[in-house]
């Protein structure tokens, strides 16, 4: 019985999720890769049902961090404006071309890129004054949308491991950067969960219980725990120091960059 593993992850991911901003795919992928072949999802598709399943988890992990950092006051609706529709745009179209191609260069090259991040986010967690903020225009919002929607594809992650590094670049504390990168994940797994249902609705031979590269058991079950534990995740994030979030977020994107790099 492979529900209480579900069950499991989503637990690990909703906090997560809560704490960091992310999505939960970094950790959901890699498990439903050893999982779902034991459900009976053949090779060949493997890769593809953990991307979307992955991402439909991610838009209710999302919403239920995104209200709990709303109600604490920190998500920053400005970048509804133009990130968070280039986001989902990106994302659907790159959802939909990338569920055959193989990942295994891509996974290194975003490892690498995730490290440089990591990197970033230590030293500046040792600064005592920020550096200047640069200037989030209209320009630079659309062209981090894309950018960040498509990484988001090809890894099956909502984003808050490029989003959260963004944003704090753009002036965004630390805390709001989290709480705002939540609420743009809800809209970014719905465009790629769409993309990865549409991508599978005419592949033959799927699994039962599944709609298009969406597997519901793992769904259901990784969902009804993230729900509850990404609440506590971001009232974590919100109580502790800057630095102290700077630092862990940073560890916690070296941990991410070396699975990705061994994926």
């Amino acid at each position: 019985m492979l529900f209480p593993a579900y069950l499991l992850i989503g637990a690990v991911t909703g906090f997560f999720a809560g704490l960091f901003g992310i999505g939960g795919g970094t950790i959901i992928v890699p498990m439903l890769l050893i999982l779902l072949p034991q459900a009976g999802v053949p090779d060949a598709q493997v890769m593809a049902m953990a991307l979307g399943t992955s991402f439909s988890t991610i838009v209710f992990t999302s919403i239920s961090s995104a209200w709990q950092h709303r109600k604490l006051g920190n998500v920053d609706f400005r970048v509804f404006r133009y990130l968070v529709p280039a986001l989902m745009a990106s994302v659907f179209v790159f959802g939909y071309l990338v569920s055959g191609l193989p990942k295994a260069k891509l996974m290194k090259m975003f490892a690498a890129m995730m490290l440089l991040l990591a990197i970033k986010m230590l030293i500046a967690s040792k600064q005592k004054t920020a550096p200047p903020a640069k200037p989030l225009t209209a320009r630079v919002q659309i062209i981090a949308g894309v950018v960040i929607g498509a990484l988001s594809s090809f890894a099956g992650i909502g984003g808050g491991a490029f989003i959260v590094p963004f944003l704090n670049s753009r002036g965004f504390a630390m805390k709001r950067a989290i709480g705002t990168s939540s609420a743009c994940g809800v809209l970014l797994a719905i465009g790629a969960t769409v993309s990865f249902m549409l991508s599978g609705s005419h592949v033959a031979d799927m699994p039962a219980y599944s709609v298009g590269f969406v597997y519901l058991p793992a769904f259901i079950g990784i969902v009804c725990a993230s729900v509850v534990t990404s609440r506590f995740g971001a009232m974590a994030a919100n109580r502790l120091p800057v630095s102290v979030l700077k630092k862990a977020f940073g560890a916690f994107l070296c941990c991410v960059a070396v699975m990705m790099f061994f994926k």
